[in-house]
């Protein structure tokens, strides 16, 4: 039974929690907490021509944006970008710091990476050694997102060997578990839990940022995450599309609608063994608004993975979707990771601490949506977001799904809390898809992706403005456009002063070291923004800095802000050191 109710969360409509007090009081402040840390910013402050001119102005002049530094913070941060600048060095850096460990011996090396580079892009040891930093931040009106870098470490040795050769879309991956992942999740989740914790006794206005697949075998997200396509390609089927196999998850079309004679004739093409009376009992349950008619968001809220484990035994033939379906043991499971994500988010709600769950590669991330989703149903039905998803917009088709789940949001009436991001992972994602003979789940060009991160801006800001007008009132939405892209950052804030979207709706961030000049000009001028502040044992959050670092080099537009951050720098340290 407590299986089964766990997996029915996907379900809409089920009020799980109460608020606990002390929770409830901190997230119902949240506001409050944001306008005493950007103190001249009030809820209807809608950004203003002159402003935004302003703005725009001292993201080019480096006597501003770099202001908060002191000479040595900007002196370390420009030899930093220098050295990150150069690919041989980005390229084989975990050779370098293997060297140094050998040749100066850990003690020594660790020191030495404490004062430079760990400097500029970490922020501590524990939540004690990072208060200096968050309180920085805070005198800057810049909030923090706080990641523990242990949980890094303990993500790659979960990493089951292979998954990422999986791409939903791909055959079929075997069900044998290895159990000992599970005692590290166990781990991991007090990991987290701690994160939030650190989040609570350091910030006002923070978030902990978690990643799902260190919560659940990452080779069971990727079989949820193929029952799921199987799930969409079965609504296809039913109402009469053209169902392509290895088509991107995110691709698919699930603009069609069914009236209930269709339903019925699809089905029965597809399944025996059924009445009429129990497919018109299954129509009815879909369509929650009674018009006769079913759409995707129906669907995909009704049929759960327990309807799917018992509707497959009726299947004509044994296909994808038989074998897609998660078995007893996968169910079970299935459980346990959700137990574990609501530990986590029972303690983020009586702390009052904001929740950010990252994306991750496309083998596993509908499996992460989907958790992210019901999670969303049952945490953010109060005054403001507890729960953020995050969505990659280099993903061909995910501005739709955006424009979904903002729809999904408003007809359930919860909260819509979202990070809009480029994205991490496309070398990985091309390569695995080439290798696989599949069509790349990426966009083709930086312009397809630029265009796809502005459309789900925009469709956000433009839920904004009919914010309340769901069931319940409660389908307002915030978002964070996290972009080290200078253009997007001030098309966003135009975008709002176009539509009268609030300042204290939308928030913007960066990761910590990187782009500056664009964090501190946004915190003086009293929008919310944040940096990505993450901390460790510096055993643990080397390899986490260097992995960073070699990430950052392939994440869209770096090269050029790269470029501009270090051309500013170098102004500002010149200016520095000028006489008069």
């Amino acid at each position: 039974m407590f299986v089964m109710s766990l997996i029915r969360l996907s379900a809409p409509g089920l009020a799980l929690q109460c608020w606990a007090s002390e929770g409830a009081r901190r997230v119902r402040n949240r506001a409050a907490m944001q306008m005493r840390c950007i103190g001249n910013l009030t809820s209807g402050n809608v950004p203003k021509a002159e402003s935004i001119e302003m703005v725009e102005r001292d993201f080019a002049n480096p006597a501003v944006a770099f202001k908060s530094k002191t000479f040595r913070e900007l002196a370390l941060a420009w030899c930093t970008v220098q050295a990150y600048s150069c690919d041989p060095i980005v390229r084989h850096s975990v050779h370098l710091y293997d060297w140094s460990v050998k040749i100066l011996g850990s003690r020594l090396a660790h020191l030495l990476l404490k004062k430079t580079l760990l400097a500029h892009f970490c922020a501590g040891e524990d939540s004690q050694d990072i208060l200096p930093q968050v309180r920085k931040l805070a005198r800057h009106n810049v909030g923090g997102i706080l990641e523990n870098c242990a949980e890094a470490l303990h993500l790659a040795s979960t990493d089951p060997s292979g998954i990422c050769e999986e791409i939903v879309g791909g055959p079929m991956s075997s069900r044998s578990y290895d159990y000992m992942i599970e005692a590290r999740c166990d781990a991991y989740t007090d990991i987290v839990r701690s994160t939030v914790q650190a989040v609570k006794d350091v910030s006002l206005d923070g978030f902990a940022s978690i990643k799902l697949s260190g919560l659940g075998n990452p080779q069971l997200l990727e079989r949820l995450s193929r029952c799921l396509s199987e799930r969409c390609r079965l609504y296809k089927r039913l109402s009469g599309g053209d169902d392509i196999a290895a088509e991107p998850f995110y691709v698919m079309d699930r603009t069609s609608e069914m009236d209930f004679d269709m339903f019925k004739t699809g089905w029965f093409k597809i399944f025996d063994d059924t009445s009429e009376a129990e497919v018109q009992s299954m129509f009815q349950a879909m369509d929650a608004d009674a018009d006769g008619l079913i759409n995707y968001l129906d669907w995909s809220s009704t049929v759960t993975l327990w309807e799917i484990k018992k509707s497959v035994r009726r299947c004509k033939h044994r296909g994808d979707m038989h074998h897609a379906t998660l078995n007893e043991e996968e169910l079970q499971l299935y459980g346990k990771m959700l137990r574990r994500v609501q530990r986590i988010i029972d303690l983020a709600q009586e702390l009052g601490v904001c929740v950010m769950i990252d994306a991750e590669q496309t083998a596993i991330q509908p499996a992460i949506d989907q958790i992210t989703i019901s999670m969303q149903r049952m945490y953010n039905t109060g005054d403001l977001p507890l729960v953020f998803g995050t969505y990659q917009t280099y993903l061909k088709g995910m501005p739709l799904r955006v424009q979904r789940d903002l729809q999904r949001s408003r007809r359930e009436g919860w909260h819509f809390g979202a990070t809009l991001v480029r994205g991490a992972y496309m070398p990985i994602e091309r390569e695995n898809a080439e290798r696989r003979g599949l069509e790349s789940p990426i966009c083709e060009g930086y312009e397809e992706t630029e265009d796809n991160f502005h459309r789900a801006i925009d469709s956000v800001l433009e839920h904004m403005v009919e914010a309340g007008k769901g069931p319940g009132g409660a389908a307002a939405a915030e978002v964070i456009v996290a972009t080290h892209n200078r253009g997007s950052i001030e098309r966003t804030i135009r975008k709002m002063a176009d539509l009268g979207v609030s300042q204290d709706r939308v928030g913007f961030g960066q990761l910590m070291g990187q782009a500056d000049h664009l964090t501190f000009v946004l915190g003086k001028h009293g929008y919310r923004v944040y940096k990505t502040v993450p901390y460790g044992p510096v055993d643990e959050i080397v390899p986490y800095v260097v992995r960073s670092m070699q990430e950052n080099r392939t994440r869209l537009g770096s090269p050029w802000a790269m470029a501009v951050e270090r051309q500013m720098l170098g102004q500002e340290v010149a200016r520095r050191l000028r006489p008069f």
